[in-house]
Formats: C-alpha cells, sequence, structure tokens
C-alpha cells in the first residue's frame, strides 16, 4: 500500500520546501478548506441532525470544513441507523467506524490529525510599529 500523501501545512513545518523548492511548486494550486461545517441540513431526519451535531462535537476542532458537509452527511445517516437497529450488520458497523477513522475518531487515527490552526488574533495597531 502507498504511503498516504503529507499535508502541505506538516511540509512547510518541517522545512520541506526550503530543502526541496519544486516540492512547493507542485502544490501552488492546491485548495485551501475554508467554511465552518455549518449546521446539520435540514433534509436529515430529526435522529440523523442529532447524530450530526453529536459527530462534529466530538471531533477535534478545526478539523472539519464546508467541504467535508456530504462524509459528515453520511456519518451521521450510519449512526442514527447503527443506533435504531436491533441487529447491528457487521458491514454498516464497518462502515461507520471507516467514517470515524477519517475523521481521526480512533485512537489510531487520532495521531494522524493535521488541524487547520486559528489564526491570532491581529493587533489593530500593529502595522504602526512600536513606539520608541
Amino acid at each position: 500500500m502507498a504511503r498516504p500523501r503529507k499535508p502541505t501545512n506538516v511540509l512547510e513545518m518541517k522545512g520541506a520546501f526550503k530543502k526541496d523548492p519544486q516540492r512547493a511548486a507542485a502544490r501552488v494550486d492546491e485548495p485551501d478548506p475554508e467554511g465552518d461545517i455549518g449546521d446539520p441540513p435540514a433534509h436529515l431526519t430529526e435522529i440523523e441532525r442529532g447524530c450530526w451535531v453529536e459527530l462534529v462535537g466530538l471531533c477535534h476542532e478545526g478539523v472539519l470544513c464546508a467541504a467535508d458537509r456530504p462524509f459528515m452527511e453520511y456519518g451521521a445517516r450510519v449512526w442514527a441507523q447503527l443506533r435504531s437497529d436491533l441487529f447491528i450488520d457487521p458491514k454498516l458497523g464497518i462502515r461507520f467506524e471507516t467514517v470515524c477513522a477519517r475523521l481521526g475518531m480512533t485512537p489510531a487515527d487520532r495521531s494522524k490529525v493535521q488541524a487547520r490552526k486559528k489564526d491570532a488574533e491581529k493587533d489593530p495597531y500593529s502595522e504602526f510599529g512600536a513606539a520608541g
């Protein structure tokens, strides 16, 4: 199995682009995920919306963005189905385990999560420079 591609922010922090600038050039047009995950879609059932909110609350801060909405919707539906069925189909359990792993919600996968850091609040007077 091929090694997963390292996130750009991790390579930047490790100085990989200083050592090999071509590596950075290959990622210039890489999209930067933006936007909050938001509220659950209105078309989900009440139970599925509850599962959405619970899953979002369990995920690490800064991991989810608007691009993750379809994946989270799928996870919420699978979890709702797991909770409502008396008999759990093993395939459904495996699907949910996969969703949890991709969101960094298992002990083994938690170490692989790379969360976007919040920008530090900018000092409104920093543009004027230091007094002196």
